[in-house]
C-alpha cells in the first residue's frame, strides 16, 4: 500500500495551500495540500500519509 507514517514538525498556511513537514525515519517530507477546509494537523501529531498508485512516480538515486 501507497502510506507512511510520519510527524508532523512545521505547518505552513499559505492562502489555498498549507505545507506540512512531516519526520519520517530521520527525514522530514515536504507535504503541500490544498486547503479544503478540513481541521488543519497540529505540530507533533501523528500521521498517515497515502496516495493513489496512479500518483506515484520514480525518481532515479543520484
Amino acid at each position: 500500500a501507497n502510506t507512511l507514517k510520519g510527524q508532523v514538525s512545521k505547518r505552513i498556511f499559505a492562502g489555498n495551500n498549507s505545507t506540512y513537514f512531516v519526520d519520517r525515519d530521520g527525514r522530514t517530507l515536504k507535504v503541500i495540500v490544498q486547503n479544503t477546509g478540513a481541521e488543519r494537523l497540529a505540530e507533533g501529531q501523528p500521521v498517515v500519509l497515502s496516495w493513489s498508485p496512479d500518483s506515484t512516480v520514480l525518481i532515479a538515486a543520484g
